[in-house]
């Protein structure tokens, strides 16, 4: 038996098979086609059962193949060509390029566990689950629909991941569903009836306040298991499509208040008054009443305005004083720190306005001279006064609280 040789061409077919299924499916077509062609051609001698249907004895060329047999094949194995044939090469199939795949804005979210909320008249559907009204009642921020919110995976209420927080993403095409929500309205048993009507609110703000007559039909047997009865408040909510009172029919309860939500005949609890203390806070002339007996004070500050603001109260409790202004902290050496606090007996340094670096100085410098040290946090006369005390007293640097001077009395 006679075969023809079409192992080069396959290769070529199968190489030039793309893996979209449009590809696949019209290189399956092209394989079952030649083996058609091949079986058909083949000569009748009968072959044993067991060997295969095509032995290769005698390889035959493709000019011995009849001509319409030949195009057929050739077509099929290469591919149509645009060009007219000649005896030559074969044209070969080209690749079918595929287009490259792309990211819905969906897709992006979802690579940070932000997901669309599908707002629904009670709870929402985010990610493909439903999360109950109670879950989205207990935010401490609103959800509407086509918001993005971000889920936390690693933690879980009801078995759902925690809604983290509402993110200002928003999806370009798609279209939140308006949806309104009567709040804390008044339910009313309709007279003769097992049905109920909502006809006002507390707040007074909703579609059934316009008018008397825009009234809300609610039937608790359309809600099992929650045991509607007359005096609940609810939150009642409806999609608006610009026909008023109509869509507000139906809607249905998002939420019923429990009473301590809206309870209004609470008296509010009076404010205790506070009496005012007989001795003012800033009244320090009976509490400071020290001499420093013409002993020489260092006060570094870094408001230069405030430096010689600061000499009366120095001048007051008789001592001499020295200022620093170290507002520019490049002109503040520390050999020009060494110097002053040495030559001073208590030093003072007013933080409020000076750099770490020199109040560290001043502080090593201090305790190398053994220099009584004390810090005011702010520069105010005020501070600095309080501050002299608790050097001359020897308390420590810092003040403890506003009422540190109660024993300079």
């Amino acid at each position: 038996m006679e075969v023809y040789d079409y192992r080069q061409e396959l290769i070529d077919l199968l190489n030039n098979t793309a893996d979209d299924p449009q590809s696949l499916l019209q290189t399956q077509r092209s394989l079952t086609t030649i083996l058609n062609i091949l079986n058909h051609y083949q000569e009748s001698t009968p072959v044993k059962q067991d060997a295969p249907r095509f032995v290769q004895r005698k390889i035959q060329t493709a000019n011995e193949l009849p001509p319409q047999a030949r195009k057929t094949l050739k077509s099929l194995l290469t591919g149509p060509t645009s060009v007219k044939e000649t005896p030559g090469p074969t044209v070969t199939l080209s690749a079918s390029t595929s287009a490259p795949k792309t990211i819905t804005e969906e897709e992006r979210l979802a690579a940070d566990n932000r997901y669309l909320v599908h707002r629904k008249l009670s709870g929402a559907e985010i990610n493909h689950r439903y999360y109950p009204e109670a879950i989205l009642h207990a935010l401490p921020f609103p959800v509407e629909d086509g918001d993005i919110a971000q889920l936390d995976y690693e933690q879980k209420v009801r078995g759902l991941p925690v809604i983290r927080r509402i993110t200002g993403d928003h999806l370009s095409d798609y279209t939140p569903e308006k949806v309104n929500v009567i709040e804390y309205g008044e339910l009313k048993r309709v007279p003769g009836s097992d049905v109920l009507q909502l006809s006002k609110t507390i707040k007074g703000n909703s579609i059934v306040d316009e008018a008397p007559a825009n009234t809300i039909v609610i039937d608790p047997f359309k809600y099992p298991g929650r045991d509607i009865k007359p005096g609940m408040v609810i939150d009642f909510a409806y999609y608006d499509h610009g026909n008023g009172l109509a869509d507000a029919k139906d809607g249905s309860i998002r939420w019923i208040h429990e009473k301590q939500d809206y309870d209004t005949t609470k008296q509010p609890v009076k404010p205790k008054s506070v009496k005012k203390p007989t001795n003012p806070r800033h009244d320090y002339e009976k509490k400071l009443d020290y001499d420093l007996h013409q002993r020489k004070v260092l006060v570094i500050t870094g408001i230069r305005s405030k430096v010689k603001g600061l000499k009366p109260v120095v001048d007051k409790h008789h001592g001499l004083f020295r200022g620093l202004d170290a507002s520019a902290e490049e002109k503040v050496s520390s050999s020009k720190l060494k110097r002053e606090i040495r030559d001073a007996d208590f030093v003072i340094v007013c933080i409020d306005a000076i750099h770490h670096r020199i109040s560290q100085l001043a502080n090593h410098h201090a305790k190398r001279y053994e220099k009584p040290l004390a810090i005011a946090n702010i520069t105010s006369n005020t501070a600095v006064e309080r501050a002299i005390a608790r050097a001359l007293n020897g308390d420590p640097a810092y003040a403890e609280s506003s009422e540190d001077l109660k024993n300079y009395k």
